[in-house]
């Protein structure tokens, strides 16, 4: 039989976090949700459980905390990847992520570009998960920015593989 209390979750927002950030003495600290209940856009605490969302939720760390992305809706992304640091992949790469108007850019003064019309920012390990998840749920095309992400790919193979040989070069000189 089925529970009358018992009815399917309504999701609305696109970002559910495991925990909130709460003032406490000595600093800002994330507060996990009781019974394992996550936080609509890192605020507000829901009823929903990681088991209630939808398949197009994509598991990462976005916004210094652990949760879920929706991945369905989306139609503007823009990429933005680092090729400054080359000891992390995807770490200091920005995926902006719009599910209605587009993303623009504006300068600002010396700190350069910046965009609006984005909902959310993604970095990270969680940024091709994201981005092979939004191939499947959403009406946009991820061509160029997965090849984007492979050519950066490639790029940090290509400096890992240099910094391991410099390396061992380095110590047999200084075996020597």
């Amino acid at each position: 039989m089925n529970n009358p209390k018992q009815s399917k979750k309504v999701i609305r927002s696109t970002l559910y976090l495991k925990s909130k950030f709460v003032r406490k003495k000595g600093g800002l600290f994330a507060e996990e949700g009781p019974n394992g209940f996550l936080y609509s856009i890192g605020k507000y605490r829901t009823k929903i459980l990681p088991q209630d969302l939808p398949e197009w939720f994509v598991y990462g760390y976005m916004y210094k905390r652990h949760g879920y992305m929706s991945a369905k809706g989306v139609r503007h992304l823009l990429y933005v990847p680092n090729y400054t640091f080359e000891n992390h992949l995807h770490k200091y790469d920005m995926l902006y992520i719009s599910y209605d108007e587009p993303i623009t850019p504006f300068e600002s003064g010396l700190s350069g570009i910046h965009y609006n019309g984005y909902k959310h920012v993604l970095s990270g390990p969680a940024l091709p998960d994201f981005m092979n998840v939004v191939g499947h749920f959403s009406d946009i095309d991820t061509c160029f920015i997965q090849s984007e992400i492979k050519r950066k790919r490639n790029f940090y193979e290509e400096r890992k593989h240099r910094h391991e040989r410099g390396y061992e070069l380095l110590a047999v000189v200084q075996d020597v």
